[in-house]
């Protein structure tokens, strides 16, 4: 039946009646269309209640892509309705958005929720609990009230806005970051005046150039802790729990307006009266999804079941404590009330199948373009053929994409396969292009469809599964967090070595006070540092345990400084050498524009991140010099390095070479195996696999040195005397620093004229990839791996129904789960955790302390599925992918550092099936203040990019010292990694500079004037903010940047005092002093002392005139320069207008 004629029919009958209405035949994806076009024709409100989230988020995208008018998403929560966790802010934000919105909106609206969604109480819907504000520029506004709207409506204080739910006020600057904007938003006042609107970028905190006129604020979170609604709670907590519940953290946080992790529990308590999404629409159409009574139905089942354990928990005489849990029935529609309150409404049931009692639809879901049996086989003819088919017929055809990179890459593909195509980006440009061929546009589509005249192909239909990203994140912005300084750390000072930085201190001298940092060393010994010299201080990011302070006026610290100096110069030396022999041999050029290598990438089941086709294109680029490639590959694991390397053995491969891949142990060769055999199937490529899991050796030999093998695979077996490749061409060495003193050296015979690609998951700091930039070939990928499904992140107070939930559940849908623990000590816990509470759950234990061969072989046993949880410490990274734990379980969380949190994290979330990590503390009291932004951070970051580069900060968790050699990696235990970076950058350029002037030294020019130098507290309250205003102030070189820094300032802060004018004018000064090699300059009664740096100054001769003409200025016998003409001037401008004359000087030299 066609669909328009179904609409007109079910339109006409105007009975509320439960019968005949059902739509049989539906192709997934073609959902969204549909409703679209029942909306058009019947001109009520729509109900769509879809099965489950992953289907609302695949209907919620196309119907965002249709651009249909009068669209509202109610979706469901995150968590686990009896869990002590709330939903993510995003969640609860649209919800409210959508129920503010339902009371004053028009008819005719389309409102898309789930199952679970649509059975949820949630407030009255004749209440005026939700409320929103329009802000306008040009009218006056009370800063309070706003302030109170956000702190009343859920929105969390920050230091910086970063986060969805987060808000800043900094005098007349109001930040905060809304759901419904992709950036946090900037209020700029003058007075009570709103002067300015504008977006911001997260990761900078700098406003951008577009203004907007007007915007509304709407709540964050659903429940709202106004007076009436907290008395409503006590007293319906009282009644169902008696007055002993008081005592409860629930009741007294709740009674303090302070909200509860998953106080979502206790909804009803807080209204008088409840409604369901469905009361918020006016007479809707209900259009029911597959099986959705069905599904109530199971709901209703494990919500059952949930109680029932929480009341166990509460009755436990050990648990502490009590849940106060409220039953199914006062939180969900139950089954019979859901059916009964459905069938009071016109509603539509939709069907994948045909019914023959029913209306069925002539659509169909697209068959694959590939063959399954040889998955990389695509049959384009057949493709060509139905798209061809199809135009001639009038029909519409559209091409889904996961990303712009695939659409740009298809769109080649169509081009040498002569199938006509042009791009489009929303539904409405195509009222406006040429269409010809196939529109092509970026759409998560899982599966193509035909709708009477309309047809989507999807990616996945030509290419078989491929797993989407999520919007993107920023990560760098937290990068910045770990490398500030905040009080309690240790720190390196260029000068006097190891210390503490205590706090931020003004200190009087002479008449004016001056903000310093208190530094303690060695005997409680302290040291003061004014924080325009911030540049001297680095922050040891190395390994704090058993570390003593130096002693302030010891020669210790210069002299181990001098030595790791020449140590640093034999390194630096060896690697230029290396580089220089690199450029004067020769190999194989490959060609790699090759018209199969599209196809074949194309058929990779991820979207590529930047950073990884950045690191393709890199060693494409290096295999068609002809000069031996030799570089270097960083990425965690999961970040797509095998990908890099996949494509570069195609290369190779295909042109008739040999490649060879090495891994570190059976376990990862076995699967590199396994991944290349995937990626290769249907291609007449030969692949062998060479270590003691290989059965047939003496054959596989005989394949690699007969040049029968194409790609070989092994472990250092591949190293044996016994093993000769006839036709090398591709060396790739997984994890190089696993491998032996005997096997490096065999290594490198091999290396020396084919190419080299080198794969580690060890982090290089940035500032190190500097230094090494045209010595060794590196390519890093740190930008977030594909979110194949992002990973649902929860922080909560240890709590054993959770976690025994969460692996429970993992074990039913045939995955794995991690428990990780910070020391070996707490794994005994976790095991009679396990024992006592779940003990159908099998478990395996490793740990650093075990031999290499008893960890692998347990590692082996989990890898092949052979246990349900593996404990373990922080140890396990060993680089393997294990797609099948989907669930992490991290105990005592504040133990951990940040970046160890984003590494242990990321390893799960490898494949399509959604990831759980659930990161757990055991006594709020432990938490210090560190500890829990540490904690908010992660949760705060879905995708695992940051900790990568989080981690490179941090050398010793995953002993990055090896890519240098031991002996560098104690000296960066011994100096800290940002001064051994330093050290290592101006030693590489001294020596590839040899003719330039090069400055050797850290130093820092001091000025000591009679004046205020800092900023107050009034202006900016936060000392972390103020430590990093002072940090970026202190690091810069050049006056454009101090002005474009002045920009900044204003923009995020507001206007500044007089004390904030005066420390910029210092470190203008401050800079100029640098470029002119001026040491100090000193104010004395009557003007100021110039103190040069070793007494050099650029001209000589210009200075000595200059003296001799001036009336101002003397020679001291120290060498320095007084100037004495300060009258009423004022001393800055004094100091500025005399610096103008050296710099001429320096400029006619």
């Amino acid at each position: 039946m066609l669909l328009n004629d179904f609409i007109k029919k079910f339109s006409i009958d105007r009975e509320k009646t439960n019968k005949g209405n059902a739509l049989g035949n539906i192709p997934h994806g073609s959902e969204a269309l549909i409703i679209s076009k029942i909306s058009e024709y019947i001109k009520k409100d729509i109900l769509f209640i879809c099965e489950n989230k992953k289907k609302y988020n695949q209907i919620k995208d196309l119907l965002n892509f249709l651009e249909i008018k009068n669209v509202y998403f109610f979706p469901e929560y995150d968590t686990n309705t009896y869990d002590r966790i709330s939903p993510n802010k995003n969640i609860t934000s649209e919800r409210v958005k959508t129920l503010i919105e339902l009371k004053f909106s028009q008819e005719n609206r389309i409102i898309l929720t789930t199952a679970k969604a649509s059975s949820q109480f949630i407030a009255e819907k004749k209440s005026n609990y939700y409320k929103n504000i329009n802000l306008k520029i040009g009218n006056e506004y009370d800063l309070t009230e706003i302030k109170s709207f956000l702190i009343e409506y859920g929105y969390n204080n920050a230091s910086y806005v970063r986060e969805v739910g987060e808000f800043a006020i900094r005098g007349g600057i109001v930040d905060f970051y809304p759901f419904n904007y992709s950036s946090p938003v900037r209020l700029d006042f003058f007075g009570n005046k709103l002067d300015l609107i504008r977006t911001f970028d997260a990761t900078t905190q700098l406003s951008h150039d577009q203004d907007i006129d007007d915007i509304y604020i709407y709540p964050c979170d659903e429940i709202i802790l106004n007076n009436e609604l907290v008395n409503n709670f006590r007293s319906n907590f009282n009644l169902e729990f008696g007055s002993e519940s008081k005592n409860s953290k629930l009741y007294e946080s709740v009674s303090n307006k302070v909200t509860y992790p998953g106080i979502e529990s206790w909804l009803p308590f807080f209204y008088n009266s409840k409604s369901t999404i469905i009361d918020y629409c006016n007479d809707p159409i209900i259009i029911l999804d597959n099986s959705i009574f069905e599904i109530i139905n199971d709901f209703e089942e494990t919500l059952i079941a949930q109680y029932k354990t929480r009341i166990e928990f509460d009755s436990d005489k050990e648990n502490t404590e009590k849940y106060y849990s409220l039953s199914p029935d006062k939180l969900f529609l139950g089954k019979e009330e859901y059916q009964n309150i459905i069938n009071n409404y016109k509603y539509l049931q939709f069907s994948s199948f045909k019914n023959p009692n029913e209306f069925n639809l002539n659509a169909s879901n697209i068959k694959g373009f590939y063959s399954s049996d040889r998955l990389n086989k695509v049959d384009y003819q057949i493709l060509k053929d139905t798209i061809t088919k199809n135009i001639n017929d009038n029909n519409s055809v559209f091409l889904a994409c996961s990303s712009e990179g695939s659409r740009l890459r298809l769109s080649k593909i169509f081009k040498n396969q002569n199938i006509d195509s042009y791009l489009f980006d929303k539904f409405s440009d195509l009222n406006n292009i040429n269409k010809k061929g196939v529109g092509i546009c970026v759409l998560n589509l899982p599966n193509g469809f035909f709708l009477e005249k309309t047809i989507f192909i999807s990616e996945q239909d030509i290419f078989g599964e491929k797993f989407y990203r999520s919007r993107k994140v920023e990560n760098k912005n937290f990068l910045k967090d770990l490398s500030s300084i905040n009080p309690g750390d240790l720190i390196i000072h260029v000068d006097h070595g190891l210390g503490k930085f205590i706090n931020l201190t003004n200190l009087k001298i002479e008449n004016s006070y001056h903000e310093c940092l208190m530094l303690e060393y060695k005997n409680n010994d302290r040291l003061y540092l004014p924080v325009e010299n911030l540049e001297m201080l680095s922050k040891y990011n190395s390994d704090s345990e058993n570390i003593i302070l130096d002693k302030l006026g010891s020669n210790a610290w210069k002299i181990k400084t001098e030595k790791i100096k020449k140590d640093i110069m034999h390194l630096a030396k060896d690697l230029i050498d290396v580089a220089a022999k690199r450029k004067l041999a020769n190999a194989s050029k490959y060609d790699i524009k090759n018209e199969f290598y599209d196809d074949f990438c194309s058929r990779f089941a991820y979207e590529e991140t930047d950073d990884q086709l950045s690191s393709i294109d890199n060693v494409l680029e290096d295999l068609s010099k002809g000069i031996p490639m030799d570089r270097l590959v960083c990425g965690d694991v999961g970040f797509g390095k095998t990908e890099v390397a996949i494509r570069a053995s195609f290369i190779v491969a295909l042109e008739g070479k040999q490649v060879g891949i090495l891994s570190p142990t059976t376990l990862l060769a076995r699967q590199h195996f396994e991944t290349f055999k995937k990626r290769f199937s249907g291609l007449p490529i030969n692949i062998v696999e060479l270590s003691r899991l290989t059965k047939n050796k003496k054959e596989v030999i005989e394949k690699i040195n007969g040049g029968f093998a194409d790609i070989v695979i092994g472990t250092h077996a591949l190293l044996s005397d016994k093993i000769e490749f006839k036709n090398l061409g591709l060396l790739i060495v997984d994890e190089e620093q696993h491998f032996g003193v005997k096997h490096k050296e065999k290594l490198k015979k091999l290396k020396s004229d084919i190419h080299v690609l080198t794969l580690t998951a060890t982090p290089i700091p940035r500032t190190m990839q500097l230094a090494m930039t045209g010595v060794k070939d590196l390519s890093i990928i740190a930008s977030p791996p594909i979110d194949r499904r992002s990973i649902e992140t929860f922080i909560f107070k240890r709590d054993l129904i959770v976690i025994k939930e969460a692996l429970l559940n993992e074990k039913k849908r045939g995955g794995q789960s991690f428990y990780v623990v910070p020391r070996i000590k707490d794994i005994s816990t976790i095991e009679d955790f396990i024992k006592e509470k779940i003990p159908e759950i099998n478990y395996v234990v490793a740990h650093g302390q075990m031999s290499s061969t008893n960890l692998e072989n347990r590692m082996h046993d989990f890898y092949e599925g052979n246990y349900d949880v593996l404990i373990s410490t922080s140890i396990i990274e060993s680089g393997l992918d294990l797609p099948n734990a989907n669930t992490i379980v991290i105990h005592k969380a504040n133990l951990f550092g940040l970046s160890q949190l984003y590494q242990i994290r990321g390893r799960v979330g490898r494949s399509n099936i959604r990831a759980y990590a659930y990161i757990t503390y055991e006594n709020d009291f432990q938490l210090g203040s560190n500890a829990l932004k540490r904690l908010e951070a992660i949760q705060s970051l879905n995708s695992l990019g940051a900790g990568f580069n989080l981690a490179s900060y941090d050398l010793d968790i995953r002993g990055s010292g090896n890519i240098l050699g031991e002996q560098q990696s104690g000296h960066i235990k011994e100096i800290g990694v940002e001064l051994y970076q330093d050290m290592l950058e101006e030693t590489i350029s001294l020596l590839k500079n040899k003719n330039d002037k090069f400055i050797n030294e850290k130093w820092s020019p001091k000025i000591t004037l009679d004046l205020p130098i800092l900023i107050p507290s009034e202006y900016l309250e936060d000392v972390n903010i103020r430590m990093e205003i002072y940090r970026k102030l202190s690091n810069l070189n050049d006056i454009s940047d101090l002005e474009l820094f002045e920009v900044e300032l204003v923009d995020r802060f507001g206007s500044y005092p007089s004390e904030v004018n005066i420390l910029l004018r210092v470190i203008s000064i401050k800079i100029r002093c640098k470029h002119l090699n001026i040491e100090s300059i000193k104010k004395t009664k009557n003007g100021f002392i110039i103190q040069f740096k070793d007494n050099i100054f650029n001209n000589p001769e210009g200075l000595l005139n200059y003296i001799a003409q001036s009336n101002e200025i003397n020679l001291k016998p120290d060498e320095k320069l007084s100037y004495e003409g300060l009258d009423n001037n004022e001393i800055l401008n004094y100091i500025d207008n005399k610096l103008d004359d050296l710099e001429l000087l320096y400029k006619l030299n």
